[in-house]
């Protein structure tokens, strides 16, 4: 009987080491079994994350790993986003979103959580961008996404033709050093008796910049639009504009917008740091060289756009730790994050490569000039604002109020009351 006892313990054991080598114990571990997860994406992040998916830095560190993208233009991707978390059912694994949509997900609910175990995501999130992490937050600390990219608001501008009319716009103080300098840049080329030269397309590509992007803020306590002051400021400055007569008055996108810049009928743009990209890349490469990049007036630290990383809160529990990690190596990876940027012009969220020497490289689009420098100073100084359920909606009301004051003539302070009254009626 002991015999016996002593054969079966010995069999358990050399049974024990067998499965234990089939299980990476030993010389010929068992490869891990593919997993997939479906991401949605709008615009260029489809070119951005398929060069990191296809990246030697990603593939090493999630080799059984694959990623779906689901791309589509920037209405659509929201549009179907906003239905299916109101619905439940229908989202990607893992979901981009636009900067001005994650206020409408920061109070309602349907993204994953990521403040608490096991996402630990403030502490994740530590070297990402401030404005970006609380403009994700909600008032009771939830933390719905993480930003991956930003756009610093700048001022773009033509040097040839600045050069030729005299005009300096590297250092300009105010709003209104800005509309004088303008309407030196206005002007009627081919003396037809037409005006065929304009400084900028349209007042609302300058309207947000003074309210950061128009991302939070709207509200002091219940009461919209305050302190007054600050919201009929952009109203007045809008008007000033249109009436000045500086604009080209295109509808923004249109082709009659695009073909504006390649025409040389706009010296000035602002926006944020991704137009840069545009530019380059499809808008208008033939002006290489020429474009330049300027702080906005009053060196305004301002936001412009942006993207965020989220999880809905129905992707399959068994999903949500891979595609917490793809969050993470997008968000924070320097890899990540510089591929993306070299890729798409895509600024990054991660201030800790805002010292990498890319930043300090000049580009050959801008004239050599080391615009990267401006787009992270303003990354790191854009304020951190308060985002609430209602701000989409206050966005909305108030771009209305702008479209009044500039295509109707509607006097400024009326305006202002007829949006607040509005707002109020919408709370």
């Amino acid at each position: 009987m002991k015999r016996l006892f002593l054969m079966l313990l010995a069999l358990t054991l050399v049974l024990s080491v067998y499965a234990g080598s089939q299980q990476g114990g030993g010389t010929t571990p068992v490869k891990p079994a593919a997993r997939a997860l479906k991401m949605g994406v709008f615009g260029d992040l489809e070119s951005a994350y398929k060069a990191v998916f296809a990246s030697e830095a990603f593939k090493s560190r999630f080799p059984s790993l694959t990623i779906e993208l689901q791309p589509a233009d920037f209405g659509g991707h929201h549009d179907r986003l906003v239905t299916q978390i109101a619905a439940g059912t229908g989202a990607n694994d893992i979901e981009a979103l636009e900067i001005g949509y994650i206020a409408r997900f920061v109070q309602k609910g349907g993204l994953t959580n990521l403040a608490p175990d096991p996402y630990y995501g403030n502490n994740v999130g530590k070297d990402l961008v401030k404005f970006g992490m609380g403009n994700a937050t909600t008032t009771d600390g939830k933390l719905v996404a993480l930003p991956v990219d930003i756009a610093p608001a700048v001022m773009f501008w033509r040097k040839s033709i600045l050069e030729k009319s005299g005009v300096n716009l590297e250092n300009v103080g105010s709003w209104q050093e800005y509309i004088e300098k303008a309407i030196k840049l206005t002007v009627d080329k081919d003396g037809d008796g037409k005006i065929d030269q304009w400084a900028l397309i349209h007042p609302t590509d300058l309207a947000m910049i003074p309210l950061n992007g128009g991302k939070g803020d709207w509200f002091q306590g219940k009461e919209p639009y305050m302190p007054k002051t600050k919201f009929i400021d952009v109203l007045i400055l809008v008007q000033a504009v249109r009436k000045s007569g500086i604009d080209a008055n295109f509808t923004p996108w249109s082709g009659e917008w695009q073909n504006g810049f390649k025409e040389n009928k706009v010296v000035t743009m602002f926006s944020g740091a991704w137009l840069g990209g545009h530019f380059k890349n499809w808008m208008c490469p033939e002006l290489k060289g020429d474009w330049r990049v300027s702080y906005p007036p009053g060196k305004t630290y301002s936001s412009y756009g942006g993207s965020y990383l989220s999880i809905p809160e129905q992707t399959k529990a068994e999903n949500k730790a891979d595609c917490w990690e793809v969050v993470k190596f997008l968000c924070t990876s320097p890899e990540a994050q510089l591929l993306t940027f070299r890729t798409t012009d895509a600024f990054p969220a991660l201030t800790t490569v805002f010292s990498d020497p890319v930043m300090n490289e000049p580009v050959e689009y801008f004239g050599g000039q080391k615009v990267r420098q401006i787009y992270q100073d303003i990354g790191k100084n854009i304020p951190v604002q308060k985002v609430s359920q209602w701000d989409a909606i206050a966005l909305d009301i108030f771009n209305k109020a702008i479209g009044s004051v500039i295509t109707d003539n509607v006097p400024v302070e009326q305006a202002y009351n007829t949006a607040k009254k509005e707002m109020l009626a919408q709370m």
